[in-house]
């Protein structure tokens, strides 16, 4: 298996034993973050004189921003399995009371599974960055310019997730602890316009062939943040800029559909924007959780079972049947091993959510022709299904939901915040979850240790 690193880029090709070591003063830095007395509180004066050392040259830079990723990629499995269980996407089998809790929906505000904190640890590296980084003398201008745009990248993607789970949430744009420590939500509207900000000034500092990863999609480029964007459009309503957005990616001639499902976490498969690399030797922790031989932990809820339609290729490829006490449950198979010879990474970023972003931003304008017709691509790509035509606007904005649902299952949390944004969570969670289900579990809690440190932050409702 080739050997994939993070850090790799055209000028470095190995991370020598310095860098490494800077890397690793860089993390430990950041996980300072996790026992402090604030949840972004740090020593400062050190995090200052340290950050003179981590970006004092190009390999240096590459290797703290590296160190990022690696704090986002530890966020896969919490998104993946505690939104799967917390939608309606998936089963918890361990009668766990972690799992449990998201199943049933009732997170109390000191579960240390919430990831308050671990988006809070990437934003803090991405501040430093973005800080140590600027008016820097002695890395490369050019460098400067696209490790910028990485750490802003990873600072828009946390705080994504942050609004979309939290509700309003503080806005922490620098390592500045007497601001953070005291700092008060923000409302989700604010957030979005320095998402957008960060998004659109990524691209135009990212370069547009993943020359920096040596051809690996591990780390963001100008699609990655394109993609994202048209994302956060979509999810602001804003549907001629999603479609705009999406249509770039789509247009760039640097990703295809995948003619049939299988693959669709292959490292650097055609369809893939961006993936979280595993290093040589690496577990892949993830379907650990789905694929069993004894005794399953999470499987497919019987309601994603049911969404599919009859011969489509997703059900046959990316669930696979297991006997459980005598029983027949599913789980998911979009990781085909735990083997860390296995050639598969987790795909945050692909080429089918831009087609449906395009497909429903352009219904939304009515134009549900072209919109059905990159439903369609989607469907008999992926699905080996006939194409839909003849919807008006609400049958053709239902078919893309659901087409959401059978593509994009265990990818992160788009059940989940597809349910949210589109307003069905309380019809979709009543049926499905009537004795547990109340409106108020639509947002997270906030965790009740940073409530207590913090005098200007507030709980959600319902918690």
């Amino acid at each position: 298996m080739k050997h994939r690193k993070l850090c790799q880029t055209t000028q470095i090709s190995a991370i020598g034993k310095k860098e490494k070591i800077i890397l690793l003063v860089l993390l430990l830095m950041v996980c300072t973050i996790q026992s402090c007395k604030k949840f972004v509180e740090v020593n400062s004066l050190k995090d200052q004189l340290l950050a003179s050392q981590v970006f004092s040259t190009d390999a240096t830079a590459n290797s703290a921003v590296a160190g990022i990723y690696t704090q986002a990629k530890g966020l896969i499995y919490g998104f993946t399995v505690n939104n799967g269980l917390a939608s309606d996407d998936l089963v918890d089998y361990t009668l766990s009371s972690s799992f449990q809790n998201y199943q049933h929906n009732i997170i109390p505000a000191s579960d240390g599974a919430l990831p308050w904190s671990q988006l809070y640890s990437v934003i803090y590296s991405a501040n430093a960055a973005i800080e140590g980084l600027s008016g820097n003398t002695s890395a490369s201008q050019k460098a400067k310019e696209y490790y910028t745009g990485e750490a802003e990248f990873l600072r828009a993607y946390s705080y994504f997730y942050l609004a979309n789970l939290f509700g309003n949430v503080p806005l922490i744009l620098s390592t500045d602890v007497t601001k953070s420590a005291t700092a008060p939500r923000t409302a989700v509207s604010d957030v979005y316009t320095q998402i957008i900000a960060d998004l659109l000034d990524a691209q135009s500092k990212l370069g547009t062939d993943y020359s920096y990863t040596g051809g690996d999609k591990t780390r963001a480029d100008k699609w990655v943040a394109t993609a994202l964007l048209a994302r956060v459009y979509l999810y602001q309503k804003d549907w001629k800029d999603a479609e705009a957005q999406a249509t770039a990616v789509i247009n760039s001639g640097q990703y295809t559909l995948l003619d049939v499902p299988s693959g669709i976490f292959l490292a650097n498969n055609n369809e893939a924007i961006l993936q979280w690399a595993r290093y040589d030797g690496e577990v892949n922790s993830l379907p650990s959780f789905f694929i069993f031989s004894n005794n399953p932990q999470i499987g497919c809820s019987n309601f994603l079972l049911n969404a599919f339609e009859p011969g489509d290729l997703r059900k046959a490829t990316w669930i696979m049947p297991g006997t459980y006490l005598n029983s027949t449950i599913y789980y998911p198979f979009k990781f085909t091993s735990t083997s860390t010879s296995t050639q598969e990474d987790y795909t945050v970023l692909r080429l089918g959510e831009q087609y449906l972003i395009r497909a429903e931003a352009r219904v939304m304008q009515n134009d549900i022709t072209n919109g059905l017709t990159d439903l369609n691509l989607v469907r008999q790509k992926h699905g080996g299904l006939t194409g839909l035509s003849g919807l008006d606007q609400q049958n053709s904005l239902s078919a893309i939901m659901h087409e959401r649902q059978v593509d994009l299952f265990t990818e992160e949390m788009h059940r989940w915040l597809d349910l949210k944004r589109t307003g069905k969570i309380d019809s979709v969670m009543m049926i499905e979850k009537p004795a547990t289900w109340k409106s108020t579990a639509a947002l997270y809690p906030i965790p009740l240790s940073d409530i207590q440190r913090d005098p200007n932050l507030t709980q959600n409702p319902g918690y």
